[in-house]
């Protein structure tokens, strides 16, 4: 691929009988899982603070008036509830409330849901395309992330906490696939505003960029013009934050956190700092090491019963849900952009390892989507530099992997089965 992100002419390659079978097996697992998507994304009512949210916003509101189904989890200050994260989901949803509205329904997440997911698909097979990968790679590479990673309980569980990740994340490919492409400053600057009003830890990569346009082989005029087209939205995203924050808290700086009624476990974890190296080890262990846990086949004895293991609702590992990271290993990371984009997600990182929350009903150790459509882009990116075609026992673990997700995941969100206790 050259420097500027233009792929390399593809030749044309004759398709070995197994790749026929690879095709079929793919198109079914993408369709099935699809259906899941759709089936999920419509029938679940609850954790809908966001529609909520953006119904209160068309009102003039910046706060629920109304209960959105339950308090937890809002920030409740001077008599009034407020949804901490941030509002740009609600902004997103705001059309499609009002549309609804005036036909006496409710817009639910759920609705809209699926259709992120199918424009997710979308952006990340034109990045592996333009990665120089073919279309049935590409295609695997789509499907890879979508469903064998974390990201899977973001795209069949539309409660607020996984939509707000769902549109980050496709945010997130957006300016991926911008950077690689035409590398227009003012087009990032808007992703990264947009991101930035979603999910400001997922904001900092707005870092890799910079460090493209520092370095890249221009005028200091040139530079500086394409640094302010990118910062400029960002600004403006995050002047209009802080003042979100002073008109709902009296504090610029205060996003709700403080305030938000949590359990009283997680208010115990909070009393000892929002962001503290107290928490460093428990996200580490949900981050890198924490597995599905087993079900008790009755109260009497630790006999294991269908559906024996489901997915651990604290999160797990990432190389349980995305077993391909491991093939990050082993390749060489000498260039500047695979430098860069090393170190931004490691920056991301940070503050989410620090949190006093680890996250709970979740699939996977989600807050790790902040940052993992970097290190995805770094693989695939890398791989095909480095070793060319995706191998057909590559093409097999992501689709074993994603449905070994589903299976967790069905165990937990589905099915609806008790892990056995610990004690």
């Amino acid at each position: 691929m050259s420097n500027d992100g233009e792929s390399q002419p593809e030749s044309p390659r004759k398709v070995p009988p197994l790749g026929w079978v690879t095709r079929v097996a793919l198109l079914l697992a993408a369709g099935f899982f699809l259906f899941v998507t759709f089936r999920e994304d419509f029938t679940v009512p609850n954790g809908q603070q966001f529609a909520f949210l953006a119904q209160s916003f068309l009102h003039g509101n910046l706060g629920f008036p109304e209960r959105p189904g339950a308090w937890a989890d809002t920030s409740l200050y001077n008599g009034m509830h407020y949804w901490p994260l941030g509002p740009f989901p609600a902004v997103f949803l705001m059309p499609f409330e009002w549309i609804v509205a005036a036909t006496g329904g409710f817009f639910r997440q759920g609705f809209i849901q699926p259709f992120l997911v199918l424009g997710l698909l979308a952006l990340i097979y034109r990045l592996a395309r333009r990665s120089a990968y073919d279309r049935e790679d590409s295609a695997y590479l789509a499907f890879g992330f979508a469903f064998a990673s974390a990201f899977l309980g973001v795209a069949l569980w539309p409660w607020s906490w996984q939509f707000a990740q769902l549109l980050c994340c496709v945010l997130l490919f957006a300016a991926v696939a911008e950077m690689i492409g035409k590398r227009r400053p003012w087009l990032l600057g808007i992703y990264f505003a947009l991101i930035l009003a979603t999910r400001v830890t997922a904001a900092l990569g707005v870092l890799w960029c910079v460090g493209e346009f520092l370095f890249a082989a221009d005028s200091w005029r040139k530079k500086l013009a394409s640094l302010a087209g990118l910062l400029v939205p960002c600004l403006i995203s995050l002047a209009f934050l802080l003042w979100y924050n002073e008109a709902r808290f009296d504090n610029p700086f205060d996003q709700g956190y403080q305030e938000q009624l949590v359990a009283p476990w997680a208010a115990a974890t909070r009393a000892q700092g929002i962001l503290s190296l107290r928490h460093l080890p428990c996200n580490l262990y949900y981050l890198m090491l924490a597995g599905p846990v087993p079900i008790q086949q009755d109260n009497a004895s630790t006999v294991l019963g269908f559906p024996y293991f489901i997915a651990n609702p604290w999160g797990m590992s990432i190389f349980i849900t995305s077993p391909c990271l491991l093939w990050m290993i082993g390749l060489a990371y000498r260039d500047l952009t695979s430098r860069l984009l090393w170190a931004v997600s490691g920056i991301i990182a940070v503050p989410l390892l620090l949190y006093y929350a680890v996250g709970a009903q979740q699939f996977g150790y989600r807050y790790s989507l902040d940052f993992l459509p970097f290190l995805y882009y770094l693989l695939l990116r890398n791989r095909q530099m480095q070793r060319g075609p995706l191998t057909p026992g590559f093409k097999f673990l992501l689709i074993a992997s994603a449905f070994f997700n589903l299976y967790l995941f069905a165990g937990h969100f589905i099915w609806n089965a008790k892990p056995m206790p610990t004690g």
